[in-house]
């Protein structure tokens, strides 16, 4: 595996494909296999003129990546880009987390928009990559975004970020992203609080989440060391 971190972009590249469950509109998502995620800085003004799918397939051209990579935008900034790295037992979990917050809502909540589902002209605000070295049943990868989402509802709680639209509680953006990475070790199939990797899961993305928006500039461990642990 390995991680490249610029300003403009976060690029995590694997050695053979991997099994993934992405709700990333751009590119590809849902569950597939795919060796290249790719999470890129863009802007309003960028978004206005071009579409999501262009701007990535763009980049990926011209970065020579995959073009069947899983492609994430965002507006957050990237010099506050957090990579949580954790492990207890045999059990590793990596969370690369980009946030930011101007298009805070509140999900429960009834906001005005004409927006019906279609592709969204708009880059996400959180978004999320999880990696871990055990093999996820796809039952588990579903719960890993539940997981995921609980832990950064939690961040914005503890942060008492509010909705842009209301001024309650936010529970996330308009617009977030995740990206859950299997393994190729043991097999798990719960991902839920009461499993060493479900806390694993929810206590880095808590993390990742909450440190972004407080605006912390990674100071862990080197990207390459992390790197060395997914050498799976």
């Amino acid at each position: 595996m390995n991680i490249e971190h610029t300003k403009e972009n976060i690029t995590v590249t694997f050695a053979s494909p991997r099994r993934m469950l992405s709700s990333a509109s751009v590119g590809r998502g849902g569950f597939l296999r795919t060796d290249t995620i790719v999470n890129i800085h863009t802007s309003a003004g960028e978004i206005q003129n071009h579409t999501p799918e262009t701007l990535v397939s763009d980049f990926l051209r011209r970065e020579k990546l995959n073009l069947g990579a899983v492609g994430l935008l965002t507006s957050a900034h990237f010099e506050y880009a957090q990579f949580i790295y954790l492990q207890e037992k045999d059990i590793k979990v990596l969370a690369v987390v980009t946030a930011g917050v101007s298009n805070a809502l509140n999900i429960s909540e009834s906001s005005s928009t004409g927006f019906t589902g279609e592709t969204i002209p708009r880059a996400g605000t959180i978004n999320i990559i999880t990696i871990t070295n055990a093999y996820l049943l796809d039952e588990c990868m579903v719960s890993s975004v539940i997981t995921s989402t609980e832990a950064k509802t939690a961040a914005l709680v503890d942060l008492q970020v509010k909705s842009v639209i209301s001024g309650n509680q936010a529970t996330g953006t308009g617009t977030d992203s995740v990206a859950i990475v299997s393994g190729n070790q043991k097999n798990i199939q719960y991902a839920g609080g009461h499993t060493l990797y479900g806390q694993l899961l929810g206590r880095a993305v808590y993390t990742g989440v909450k440190s972004s928006l407080e605006r912390k500039t990674y100071k862990g461990i080197k990207l390459d060391k992390i790197c060395g642990e997914f050498q799976i």
